[in-house]
């Protein structure tokens, strides 16, 4: 994976609080300045929502990224991965989630 920098670090917080303000929730890292639980970017009661932003991305990135959410979600919660989609509006993120999950 390419090294992300600040200009990449800034747009994927912008892409956590667009999705916290869509879901009308916060992000995490509002909770303490400073301090990131890693329980997901946005707070949603039962699920772990991970936000992604990157340019480039396929089926590897995407297993990757959502593994990733699996672990951080366990075995109580949801794990939601959210994709933002290049000059599209918020509510035209992409979601992805296990179809058990998504059917209860």
């Amino acid at each position: 994976m390419v090294a992300r920098g600040r200009p990449a670090k800034a747009r994927g917080v912008r892409w956590e609080r667009a999705v916290a303000q869509y879901l009308g929730s916060r992000t995490t890292r509002s909770v303490a300045p400073g301090v990131h639980e890693d329980r997901g970017d946005v707070v949603w009661p039962g699920h772990v929502i991970e936000c992604k932003d990157h340019s480039r991305w396929g089926r590897y990135e995407l297993m990757q990224w959502f593994e990733q959410t699996e672990r951080k979600a366990g075995d109580d919660d949801v794990p939601v991965l959210v994709i933002k989609r290049p000059q599209m509006p918020t509510s035209h993120g992409l979601v992805i989630v296990r179809l058990g999950d998504w059917i209860d």
